[in-house]
């Protein structure tokens, strides 16, 4: 009898332990609920605190970087306090560097003793310790890679000129005796990997016939897995230091830092508000959030990462409901913040928060409820005049990062999107355009217009007057120094304004409301020796 009971709690352990496979939808889909989790940048260069590209920058010869191990010995390293630091900020996952572009591994590996067990003092497996305590604290626990990019051992093919004798060798031979015998016991012997995030410096030589086979291996190990696109084909998008204007299609994560840096460089962190407000803005554009902290070399996350991180898990504490599960919202576009929604309740994030305690908002849905995430006993009154919502909140919000409004939203929800979307468009020297001016209003991140010319012009056709007052333009390089926008009126060109070094990803500008059907955007001047390369244009009526 007691032998059966032995044997029947045995056999639901080990099927606890097993993984059920999911669909690929059914594992995307927890995924993006999951919404939001850490990203941490760790290794020997740490110790010059000059970035994770310190190796390559510096031009450091693969002996003399290798020096470095000797002093590697983070003896604060605490695999539970790293993982209560994510679970306190409300961090769903973790993604660790396993290896990054300098070779040096975090774990005990059999096929190269460049790595953290072996080759320095402090002679412990980071991956395991790390993967344990993430399960403790019911953290989803992931891995990045960097699998061509590999400045340490021959063969790995940096992404320019080998700069030392010692990395040349054969790329084949390096994946098939470290690269590939590394992957295989990061997904076989660290118990279930949530998301596996491949990695490459922009090394040549990544084809389908070298990753397929390590993809089927990853997903025959981990069936459940996630993986990056930066292999060969993953399963989403990735935004790196850049939140676009117009987001990616499908799935997609925006990897960003909390100082600027992936690798720890003894810089100050950003502002909780800095940090939450790109939380918000990718959660609005239906992203993942995956937020990146780099440990100093003695293994601690820097205090100031700490304090922003624990100030984010609080307002996730009672604003989470609008960031975990949520979807891209309804507006495209809002003067004072951002949008989430879970089918007809939208969440409003409003981080220029009125003055005056009046939040205007595209809508002519009816609403049945509205209140405060931060207080839900504080109803707020609202109206409906001409199609625009008009709210009337307190003076003071109820949050003082983000106030959080919750609406009840009754009827089918329209999108308030650019009037240029899918308008007509032309360019003033089409035959240089080798990607289309139609790619300016598309409503997709991944495409833009390139146009060999340094100044020249767009123009979109609304087809009928519309009136507009907000201009959206998304550039990820080449920002014009000099611009304006421009309306038809007869034969005439009128400049509704001029300005000067738009900034990356989302220039914004309001002005006075146009009534008009030709809009031109003028590019007036770039930087030397470079095209022009707009990814979205983007123009919204005016709010009242």
């Amino acid at each position: 009898m007691l032998f059966s009971l032995l044997l029947f709690l045995l056999t639901i352990t080990n099927y606890a332990q097993i993984e059920i496979p999911l669909s690929k939808e059914q594992r995307m889909q927890e995924w993006n609920e999951a919404k939001y989790g850490m990203f941490i940048h760790w290794g020997l260069y740490a110790i010059p605190a000059q970035g994770e590209w310190y190796m390559r920058k510096k031009k450091i010869a693969v002996n003399e970087y290798a020096k470095l191990t000797a002093e590697f010995n983070p003896v604060n390293f605490n695999a539970t306090e790293w993982a209560n630091i994510a679970k306190k900020a409300g961090m769903k996952y973790l993604v660790i560097t396993a290896k990054h572009h300098d070779g040096f591994a975090l774990f005990n590996s059999k096929f190269s003793n460049f790595n953290i067990a072996q080759a320095t003092p402090f002679k412990r497996d980071v991956i395991k310790e790390l993967s344990t305590a993430c399960k403790k604290e019911g953290i989803k626990f992931g891995v990045y890679y960097s699998t061509i990019a590999d400045w340490h051992h021959a063969g790995g093919q940096a992404g320019e000129p080998h700069w030392d004798p010692a990395q040349d060798g054969n790329l084949d031979d390096y994946m098939k005796n470290i690269a590939v015998p590394q992957i295989r016991e990061l997904v076989t012997n660290y118990g279930s990997i949530y998301e596996f995030w491949f990695d490459n410096d922009g090394s040549k030589g990544i084809n389908e016939a070298l990753a397929k086979p390590i993809l089927e291996e990853v997903r025959k190990e981990q069936p459940n897995i996630v993986i990056s696109p930066r292999l060969f084909k993953g399963d989403f998008d990735v935004e790196e230091q850049n939140i676009s204007a117009v987001p990616p299609l499908g799935y997609w994560e925006a990897c960003i830092t909390t100082t600027g840096s992936w690798g720890y460089v003894n810089k100050p962190a950003k502002s909780t508000q800095e940090i939450l407000e790109n939380i918000i803005k990718i959660a609005s554009k239906g992203g993942n959030i995956l937020l990146n902290v780099g440990p100093d070399a003695t293994g601690l996350i820097p205090t100031d990462n700490v304090d922003r991180l624990e100030a984010i898990g609080k307002w996730l504490s009672q604003n989470g409901e609008s960031i975990y599960g949520s979807q891209r919202g309804i507006f495209d576009y809002l003067p004072w913040g951002y949008c989430t929604k879970k089918e007809n309740t939208l969440y409003l994030h409003i981080v220029n928060y009125p003055k005056d305690g009046i939040l205007k908002l595209p809508l002519d849905n009816s609403i049945s409820k509205a209140y405060f995430l931060a207080d839900k006993g504080l109803t707020i009154s609202h109206s409906l005049t001409n199609g625009t919502t008009i709210l009337k909140l307190p003076l003071t919000p109820p949050d003082s990062i983000v106030a959080t409004v919750v609406l009840k939203v009754e009827g089918n929800l329209k999108p308030f999107v650019s009037l240029a979307l899918n308008k007509p468009t032309v360019s003033s020297n089409p035959a240089n355009d080798s990607r289309s001016t139609s790619y300016l209003v598309d409503n997709v991140g991944a495409t833009s217009w390139t146009n060999k010319d340094s100044t020249g012009w767009v123009e979109v056709d609304l087809q009928t007057e519309k009136t507009f007052a907000y201009l959206r333009v998304g550039a990820f390089y080449s920002m014009p120094q000099e611009f304006s926008l421009q309306y038809k009126s007869g034969d005439n060109w009128i400049t509704i304004f001029d300005d000067t070094n738009m900034i990356r990803n989302d220039y914004v500008k309001e002005f006075k409301p146009v009534q008009a059907r030709f809009v031109r955007f003028v590019i007036n001047k770039l930087k030397p020796n470079e095209t022009i390369n707009l990814r979205s244009f983007e123009l919204f009526p005016p709010i009242d």
